[in-house]
C-alpha cells in the first residue's frame, strides 16, 4: 500500500470516527467532549460570527464571507477577484475570491499592497461553505485546518480529535487579507471584545440573540454565561464559532425527506438525476451520501499545478499536487461560484453550457486544462456513454434536491442578523476628477457610525507628496471651475496634509476623525474633496471627484 493511500485510510478513519454510520438522512454533527454544546455557547458564537467588529476595521465579519443564503459561501457580486499566480488582473488563472480589508500598517494607517494596490484585498481562494462543515474530518481546500485544535496563544492541545471547526475559526481572525492587520494579537481581539457592544454595527436580530443581550449586553458578560467566567481567549473565541456552526446543519432537503420514506418529496427529473448521480454519472465516487462528499483531496486538473499546489503544501505526495477538498454538495445550488478558484458558475447559470470553465463541461470533458497529475477517479463523462442533458439532470438533482430551503430564507438554525456593510450604503462618489499621475482618491472603507473613535480616511494620490482636503456641509451639483479644477462642494473648512509612498507607489496618508456618538449627524451630509501636488496635472494639481458621507 502506498503512503498517500494509507494517509487517506487514516483521513477516512478519522472521519468515520467524527460521523455516524452511513444514513438515509445526514445525521446530527459530531461534538468533541472538551467542547460540549449548550446554548450560551452557541448564542455566543452566533454574536462573533456575525459581528463585523471582530475585524481590525470594522468592516468584515465571518459571516460577510459566509452566508447561508448563497450556500455559506460568499454572495457579493464584485470586490473578491484575486490575480492569481502570476499576480496580473484580467489573465486565465484570476480567482474569485472573497474581499477582505483594505491593507493596513501594524499601527491602523492605510498602506499600500503589491497585489490590490489601495482597494480590498482578496483571498486566492473561494470561500468554502460553513454548511455542514462540522462533519469534515479537516478544513479549507487543502486541509491545513486540522482534526486537532491546538490553543494558538499556548500551543496546547484542547480538542485531540474533531477540531476542525475550531482550527478554522482561528484562522481568518488575524490573517491581514480576511480580517486582520500586519501584527494583530490575540490581546488585540481581547483588548476589543472587552468594550465593545456586541453587534453594535448589525440590525435586524434573531430572536434569540436579542434575549441574550438583554441578560448578557456585553461580551464579558456572554462569555461568563458560556464558559463560567468572563475571560476571553483565542481557543474560547474558536469554540464558541464553532458551537455556533455546528448548528448549521443542512438535513432538511428534498433528498432527505425521500430518503426517510416520502416518495413525492422529489420531482420525477430529481429522482433520474439521483440515479444518475450514483451510476452512470459516477459523482458518488467522491460524492458520497449523506454529507455528499468523501472528506478527501483530489486533482481535477482545473488550473496548472504550479498556480496553486493545494494539499500538496502539506503532504509529501505526488498526486496531493494541485489536491483540493472534495466539498460538500448540500447547498451547492446556491452558491454563485464552484470549484476552489471559483471558475465555474453557478449550477442555475446559464453559462454551465458556454463556459470551458464550468463544473459541467469540465466533467463533460474529464478534467480542466492540466490533465498532468490528474486523480484517477476523474474519467470523462463524454466517454462514458453520459449525454449532456443527463450531466444537466445531474446538476438540476444538486441544485434543487440538496438544498435546505431554510438556508436559503434565512429561516433558523440559519437565520442571521443583516450586516452593517451589507445595508448601508458606502459614501456616495459625484462629479468629475483631474487626474495627475494618477487620480487622487479618498479611502472610504472605514464605518462612519456614531461613536466610531477609530474612523480613518485615507488619502491616495499618485506620486504626490502633500494633499489637502477641503470639507463642507453642501454640495455643488453639477460641479464649477476654477481653472481646470473641478469643484465639488462650498469649503467650510481645509486640512493639509503629508504624503508618503515608495518610488512608483501612490502617496498616501491617513486622516484620523473621531466621530461623535449622536445620531442626530445622520441626518447631515458632509461633503470632501481633495486636492494634490502633481507635476503632471494641469497647473500641477490633481483633483478627486466629490464625496458626500453621513455618519451613521
Amino acid at each position: 500500500m502506498t503512503p498517500r493511500a494509507t494517509t487517506s485510510l487514516r483521513a477516512l478513519a478519522c472521519a468515520a470516527a467524527l460521523t455516524p454510520a452511513l444514513a438515509a438522512q445526514l445525521p446530527a454533527p459530531y461534538v468533541p467532549p472538551q467542547n460540549p454544546q449548550s446554548p450560551a455557547k452557541i448564542v455566543l458564537g452566533k454574536a462573533l460570527f456575525w459581528d463585523e467588529q471582530l475585524s481590525s476595521d470594522d468592516t468584515v465579519a465571518c459571516g460577510t464571507c459566509h452566508l447561508p443564503e448563497f450556500g455559506g459561501s460568499d454572495g457579493r457580486p464584485v470586490g473578491g477577484l484575486h490575480p492569481g499566480a502570476d499576480n496580473v488582473f484580467g489573465t486565465a488563472d484570476d480567482v474569485h475570491g472573497s474581499a477582505g480589508v483594505v491593507k493596513s500598517a501594524p499601527n491602523g494607517n492605510f498602506a499600500f499592497s503589491s497585489l490590490f494596490g489601495v482597494s480590498r484585498q482578496a483571498t486566492g481562494r473561494t470561500s468554502q461553505s460553513t454548511l455542514g462543515a462540522a462533519h469534515h474530518a479537516e478544513l479549507f481546500w487543502d486541509g491545513r485546518a486540522s482534526t486537532q485544535f491546538v490553543d494558538p496563544e499556548t500551543g496546547a492541545t484542547v480538542i485531540p480529535i474533531g477540531g476542525a471547526l475550531e482550527s478554522q475559526a482561528v484562522g481568518p481572525i488575524l490573517n491581514p487579507v480576511e480580517m486582520g492587520r500586519p501584527g494583530r494579537t490575540w490581546q488585540d481581539v481581547r483588548n476589543k471584545l472587552q468594550t465593545a457592544t456586541p453587534l453594535r454595527l448589525a440590525s435586524n436580530l434573531p430572536p434569540d440573540v436579542v434575549a441574550a443581550l438583554q441578560q448578557n449586553p456585553t461580551y464579558p458578560a456572554l462569555f461568563t454565561a458560556a464558559f463560567g467566567d468572563a475571560t476571553i481567549s483565542a481557543a474560547r473565541i474558536g469554540m464558541a464559532l464553532a458551537s455556533y456552526q455546528r448548528t448549521l446543519n443542512p438535513d432538511d432537503t428534498p433528498w432527505d425527506r425521500y430518503m426517510a420514506g416520502q416518495s413525492s418529496a422529489m420531482t420525477p427529473a430529481e429522482k433520474t438525476g439521483w440515479q444518475l448521480f450514483q451510476n452512470q454519472g459516477r459523482c458518488a465516487a467522491c460524492h458520497w451520501a449523506p454529507l455528499f462528499s468523501d472528506d478527501l483531496f483530489h486533482n481535477l486538473g482545473l488550473r496548472f499545478v504550479a498556480e496553486d499546489i493545494g494539499r500538496g503544501q502539506f503532504t509529501p505526495y505526488v498526486e496531493d499536487q494541485g489536491a483540493f477538498k472534495t466539498p460538500s454538495l448540500r447547498n451547492a445550488g446556491l452558491r454563485p461560484r464552484l470549484f476552489h478558484n471559483g471558475q465555474s458558475p453557478g449550477l442555475g447559470d446559464p453559462a454551465q453550457w458556454t463556459d470551458p470553465n464550468s463544473s459541467l463541461l469540465v466533467y463533460w470533458n474529464g478534467s480542466g486544462v492540466d490533465p498532468s497529475n490528474l486523480d484517477p477517479f476523474m474519467l470523462p463523462l463524454n466517454q462514458l456513454g453520459v449525454t449532456q442533458a443527463e450531466v444537466a439532470l445531474i446538476q438540476d438533482f444538486v441544485r434543487t434536491a440538496l438544498t435546505d430551503q431554510r438556508a436559503a430564507l434565512r429561516l433558523p438554525p440559519f437565520d442571521h442578523p443583516d450586516l452593517r456593510s451589507a445595508i448601508v450604503a458606502p459614501p456616495r462618489v459625484f462629479g468629475a476628477a483631474l487626474a495627475g499621475t494618477a487620480e487622487p482618491r479618498l479611502l472610504d472603507s472605514a464605518p462612519t457610525f456614531p461613536g466610531n473613535a477609530d474612523y480613518r480616511l485615507g488619502l491616495a494620490a499618485g506620486s504626490a507628496t502633500t494633499a489637502l482636503v477641503a470639507w463642507g456641509f453642501q454640495s455643488i451639483e453639477p460641479n464649477a471651475f476654477v481653472g481646470a479644477l473641478p469643484w465639488h462642494l462650498h469649503v467650510a473648512g481645509w486640512n493639509l496634509f503629508s504624503l508618503t509612498g515608495a518610488p512608483g507607489r501612490p502617496g498616501l496618508a491617513t486622516w484620523r476623525l473621531p466621530l461623535p456618538a449622536d445620531p442626530a449627524l445622520a441626518t447631515v451630509p458632509l461633503y470632501f474633496q481633495m486636492f494634490a501636488l502633481d507635476g503632471v496635472a494641469p497647473g500641477g494639481i490633481a483633483s478627486s471627484r466629490g464625496y458626500e458621507f453621513f455618519v451613521r
